[in-house]
C-alpha cells in the first residue's frame, strides 16, 4: 500500500534531487510510516538546500513531491491540483495539522472518500495569533475553525500531547496520544555527566539555551532576552544561546537595546541527533518561554539530557514540567525569578535534572515506536478494508468512522 503525507514543512532540495530538512522531518522520522505502508509520498514546500536544511530527508521508500515555496498560496490552484494528483495515486493519506496543504488534503480526502488520518501537532489559533503579523491574526479564527472541523471528522487522529490538543481539537474517530519527539534512550551516564556539570556551576558563567525558529515571534525569544537583561541587572551573569534557523537581526537589535548583546549567541541550525545533543550538553538550563506549543520536542530532548528547564504555561509544556518551573506566557519577571532560583540553589537544580531525566523516559523510542506503529497498522488495515472508493460528484461526501478508542 502507498500512503501520502501532507504538511507545510519546508524541505531543501539540492541539484541531484535529494531533499533535506531543518531536522523536524528527517528520513528517520518519515521512515516510521513505512512500518505500515510500502511507500510514502511526501508533500510539502521545497526551496534550494542550504544551511537551514542540514539533515537528509530522502531515502528508500520515500518519494518527495513538493511544491515550490514561492508558489505556495493558501488554497491556491497550484496546491489544489498538486494535492489532487498525489491523492489520486495513493491508497491513504496522513495529514499533519495545522497546515495549509493539510486542510486542502483533508477536503480532498473527504470529497473522494479516501481513507485518511490526522496528526495533530499544534494549535492553529495559537500559532497564527502569536506569529507576529497582522495577517497571522486575521487568519487565526477561520483557520482554527477549519482545523477543528476537519479533525472532528478524522477517522483516525494522532495527538502529540496527552491532553491539551485533544481538548482543543476533539475527534470522533479512533485516537491516540503519541509524541513525535525523537530522542536517544536516556542512559544513566548522561545524567551523571549532567549532575557533575551542574555541581561546578558556581565557578563559571551559566549557559541558558532556547531552540526555535528566529523568523517567528511565538517561540518566546523576546521573553528570554528580557529575562536575561533582568538577571544581568540583578548582578547574575549568564549567556543565552539561541539555536534555530532564520534571520537573527531583530533579536540582535533587541539584545543591543537591552544591553545584553555580548551575552547572546546565534549558532544557527544543527543536524538532528548527536550535534544537537552535544549542543545541549554544553548548556546549564533550558528555556521554553513559548507563546504556543503542541508538545515541544526540543524541551523533551533537553529533559533527556538531564537539563533543568523553565517553561511557559502554554500548550503541552505543563504536561512535561513541574508547576514550580512554569511561568505565565510573556512574563519575563517570572522566567527570570525561576532561573535565578535554579542558579542559586544547587539542590533544586539537581532535583530538577533528575526529575526531567526520569520524565523523558516516557518518550524513549521503544515506548513511542510501539504505540505509533500499532496505531498506524490499525489505520492501514482500515484503509485496506475500505479499498478504492469511487469519486462522487458531491463535495459533501462523508466517511464511515470507527468507534473512538482511547
Amino acid at each position: 500500500m502507498r500512503a501520502a503525507f501532507f504538511s507545510d514543512h519546508r524541505f531543501g532540495r539540492d541539484a541531484s534531487g535529494r531533499h533535506y530538512t531543518n531536522g523536524n522531518l528527517p528520513y528517520s522520522v518519515l521512515a516510521r510510516y513505512l512500518r505500515a505502508f510500502d511507500r510514502l509520498v511526501v508533500v510539502g514546500r521545497v526551496q534550494p538546500a542550504g544551511p537551514s536544511t542540514p539533515t537528509l530527508a530522502s531515502g528508500d521508500g520515500i518519494e518527495l513531491e513538493c511544491v515550490d515555496a514561492g508558489s505556495w498560496l493558501l488554497f491556491g490552484p497550484t496546491v489544489i491540483k498538486h494535492v489532487r494528483r498525489v491523492m489520486a495515486r495513493v491508497d491513504a493519506a496522513i495529514v499533519r495539522l495545522p497546515s495549509s496543504v493539510g486542510l486542502v488534503a483533508c477536503r480532498e480526502a473527504m470529497r473522494t472518500g479516501k481513507p485518511w488520518m490526522a496528526e495533530v501537532v499544534g494549535s492553529a489559533w495559537d500559532a497564527l495569533w502569536h506569529h507576529g503579523s497582522w495577517r497571522g491574526r486575521a487568519a487565526a479564527w477561520p483557520l482554527d475553525r477549519l482545523n477543528r472541523h476537519h479533525i472532528a471528522k478524522a477517522p483516525f487522529a494522532l495527538y502529540v500531547s496527552r491532553e491539551f490538543l485533544q481538548q482543543r481539537y476533539p475527534s470522533r474517530g479512533e485516537t491516540i496520544a503519541c509524541s513525535d519527539v525523537q530522542i536517544e534512550p536516556p542512559r544513566p551516564e548522561v545524567l551523571e555527566r549532567r549532575l557533575a556539570r551542574l555541581g561546578t556551576l558556581d565557578a563559571r558563567v551559566p549557559a541558558l539555551g532556547i531552540v526555535g525558529s528566529l523568523d517567528v515571534s511565538y517561540k518566546g525569544h523576546a521573553t528570554a532576552l528580557r529575562a536575561l537583561a533582568l538577571l544581568h541587572a540583578q548582578g547574575r551573569a549568564a549567556t543565552l544561546r539561541c539555536l534555530g534557523g532564520g534571520d537573527p537581526a531583530r533579536w540582535r537589535r533587541a539584545a543591543t537595546a537591552l544591553g545584553v548583546a555580548g551575552s547572546v549567541e546565534f549558532p544557527g541550525t544543527l543536524p538532528a541527533g548527536a550535534p544537537v545533543q552535544r549542543w545541549m550538553d554544553g548548556l546549564d538550563l533550558y528555556l521554553a518561554p513559548s507563546l504556543q506549543e503542541g508538545l515541544p520536542r526540543a524541551l523533551v530532548e533537553a529533559m533527556s539530557r538531564g537539563l533543568p528547564a523553565v517553561g511557559a504555561r502554554v500548550g503541552g509544556i505543563p504536561e512535561l514540567l513541574d508547576d514550580e518551573w512554569i511561568h505565565p506566557p510573556r512574563d519575563h519577571h517570572g522566567l527570570a525569578r525561576r532561573v535565578a532560583r535554579l542558579l542559586e540553589e544547587p539542590l533544586r537544580r539537581a532535583d530538577a535534572a533528575r526529575r526531567n531525566f526520569a520524565a523523558a523516559r516516557a518518550y524513549a523510542p521503544d515506548v513511542l515506536d510501539a504505540r505509533r506503529t500499532a496505531f498506524l497498522e490499525r489505520f492501514a488495515a482500515f484503509a485496506r478494508q475500505r479499498g478504492p472508493v469511487p469519486r462522487r460528484p458531491s463535495s459533501r461526501t462523508s466517511v464511515t468512522e470507527p468507534r473512538t478508542q482511547q
